[in-house]
């Protein structure tokens, strides 16, 4: 009879994620070893090509479906109209992100960062964090569409890769910061 270390009624324990992978006995040490430093930012480089993905593909279908309506605009007597006619991959843009943010942020929050905290919040502060690098890829669409003459698609591929550092630093030191006091002794 095998002694068993937890009530038998109970779901036997499972090791946390980042231990999961550290005790594969079939990984060469030298992986371990990159893992167990390193973890977290390979498991926010998958979960960022799965956002990139996700934000691009999403973007081409909104291009798309959205696209043509809003091309028309930029032939109202509205100034206003007209101004989201001559920029509508913007607008595109723009709705792209208010989609994207959250699908990113839940993704970062179960698979990157393990976080506790309220998604609600996450989501609030993940907002936050993006708003730079969204006005920042905004201005460079823009340029890239207008004086490089560059479709929407192919000026959206060059953008994305500005923001990656500075997304990662922006969730991993206030979007998913666990405050101090809530941090338990000797972690």
């Amino acid at each position: 009879m095998t002694a068993v270390l937890y009530n038998e009624s109970e779901t036997p324990p499972r090791p946390a994620p980042r231990d999961r992978i550290a005790m594969s006995p079939e990984l060469p040490a030298s992986l371990k070893t990159l893992y167990d430093d390193h973890g977290e930012k390979l498991r926010f480089l998958v979960v960022g090509a799965w956002n990139t993905l996700f934000s691009y593909a999403l973007f081409a279908v909104m291009l798309a479906v959205l696209g043509p309506g809003l091309r028309g605009l930029s032939d109202s007597t509205s100034p206003l109209m007209q101004a989201i006619g001559d920029h509508w991959y913007l607008v595109v843009q723009w709705l792209t992100w208010i989609v994207a943010v959250p699908q990113s942020t839940i993704a970062l929050k179960y698979l990157v960062f393990h976080s506790k905290g309220h998604l609600g919040a996450e989501i609030g502060r993940s907002f936050f964090v993006y708003l730079p690098m969204q006005a920042l890829s905004s201005v460079s669409l823009w340029l890239l569409v207008k004086y490089a003459g560059m479709h929407p698609l192919a000026g959206q591929l060059m953008t994305v890769g500005v923001s990656a550092v500075l997304s990662y630093l922006g969730h991993k030191y206030f979007t998913f910061k666990t405050p101090a006091d809530k941090i338990p002794a000797g972690s």
